[in-house]
């Protein structure tokens, strides 16, 4: 993402300046547009001021929705839905709280609890010994503790998103933006073959469809991105 700063003229003559975070300048104006869509304010320029800006809290909800929607579309029994299990309330939380969290660092901390209460059963035999228990007690309740720590570990391990799964997700949003870049190129063929009569229904749906496919282009860009980042 990027940071935009952009200078406009209000009616009265007197000019102003705001910062969008955005993926594209593009995308900065119409985020402008839609914050003054009540003003009168007018773009005279956008400077880009800063790059690789963080997203903001809003742009990663929307993110998350969008990914969600690819995901549901699979269908919920799908490999892509069941790898992705747990991972976007773990993504929510993420954001409300502004943690930096995952699954992965989810199951290692699980790890390093069965690693700790292994040393504690260690401890414990070896004091359960001293004491001269039944041997077989111990055992079973030894048993016991390390099969409780050990599903615990594998259903956090069988909830990780790992990288064939991002990539699989990656593949699915880069079929729908090619096919939103043929659906662009399309459209402005038709504009140019409808452009001597502006004012037919032809010319005004192939303009409509044109900025349609554009603006869902666009949005698809910015979640490769963000998918790109979460692969990382």
């Amino acid at each position: 993402m990027n940071t935009y700063e952009i200078t406009f003229q209000r009616e009265n003559g007197t000019t102003g300046t705001d910062r969008f975070v955005a993926s594209t300048e593009a995308q900065a104006r119409r985020d402008f547009k839609e914050v003054y869509r009540h003003g009168n304010g007018t773009i005279t320029s956008v400077e880009l001021v800063v790059e690789n800006t963080p997203a903001t809290k809003e742009q990663e909800r929307k993110a998350l929705e969008q990914i969600k929607k690819i995901v549901e579309s699979l269908g919920k029994d799908s490999y892509i839905a069941t790898a992705f299990e747990g991972c976007f309330d773990l993504a929510e939380e993420n954001i409300e709280n502004d943690w930096a969290c995952s699954m992965k660092q989810r199951v290692e901390a699980a790890e390093k609890k069965v690693e700790e209460a292994e040393k504690q059963t260690a401890a414990l035999e070896k004091k359960l010994k001293l004491k001269e228990l039944d041997e077989r007690d111990i055992r079973d309740a030894l048993e016991r503790e390390k099969e409780n720590h050990s599903r615990s570990v594998s259903s956090l391990r069988q909830r990780t998103l790992n990288i064939e799964d991002t990539d699989a997700v990656i593949a699915l949003v880069l079929e729908r933006v090619a096919a939103l870049s043929n659906e662009v190129k399309e459209t402005a063929e038709r504009i140019v073959s409808a452009a001597e009569e502006t004012e037919s229904a032809a010319f005004k749906n192939a303009v409509s469809d044109h900025r349609s496919a554009k603006r869902a282009k666009e949005k698809y860009d910015a979640l490769l991105e963000r998918l790109a980042r979460l692969k990382d």
